[in-house]
């Protein structure tokens, strides 16, 4: 039978990346309407597609709880990140650290060390499940959104130091709670997004 769209993602206006219930992520030519590629490495639906800065890199985000950074000019898998415990929410790359953020039902939010895969933080939403993040256009601030009340944000600083001279137990971003925007609806925050320096906050 046929499978069901559950995720998509652009980078340009020339290709959409496409996920589905069956796991799979398909790339699309906007123009010509084929798929050239079939990404496949999830078990179940894909909740969340995401680019990164160039488009050379997609993240994608499953109900198996898996995360994948694939490399898209080389049409395979890079890496497959294991650690939240429930299904994946949002992913957000960050371009001045090489990280990946992600976020889950689980109530985290996972910071990802892409160089070698592994999560060098855990940032926590107190019993709230985490449903959206967004990275403010400098990646000084993460803010989370879920069914509470309030967004909550965080500051994020960059070790700009060489790979070389940096330690293994310095962390690629320190990141610090800063505070909670209080939100009038009582609705679940579906999706966060940050225009120029206004945020705004989708139910």
């Amino acid at each position: 039978g046929s499978s069901t769209v559950t995720s998509l993602a652009t980078h340009d206006e020339r290709t959409v990346a496409v996920g589905y219930n069956d796991g799979s992520v398909r790339i699309f030519g906007i123009e010509s309407q084929l798929s050239s590629v079939v990404l496949s490495g999830h078990t179940t639906s894909v909740t969340v597609l995401q680019y990164n800065h160039d488009g050379t890199k997609l993240c994608s985000g499953s109900l198996d709880t898996n995360v994948i950074v694939w490399d898209v000019v080389s049409q395979c898998g890079l890496y497959r990140l294991k650690g939240h415990k429930g299904p994946i929410t949002d992913c957000c790359f960050l371009q001045k650290s090489n990280v990946l953020v992600t976020s889950s039902k689980d109530t985290y939010i996972k910071l990802w060390c892409l160089d070698t895969q592994h999560c060098f933080e855990t940032l926590t939403n107190g019993r709230d499940e985490v449903w959206s993040i967004n990275i403010c256009s400098d990646e000084t601030r993460l803010i989370a959104g879920s069914n509470a009340p309030e967004l909550r944000v965080w500051s994020l600083e960059h070790d700009n130091k060489s790979l070389g001279k940096r330690k293994s137990s310095d962390k690629l971003v320190v990141c610090e709670l800063l505070g909670a925007l209080v939100r009038r609806s009582k609705e679940r925050v579906n999706t966060l997004a940050v225009v120029e320096s206004d945020l705004l906050c989708l139910n």
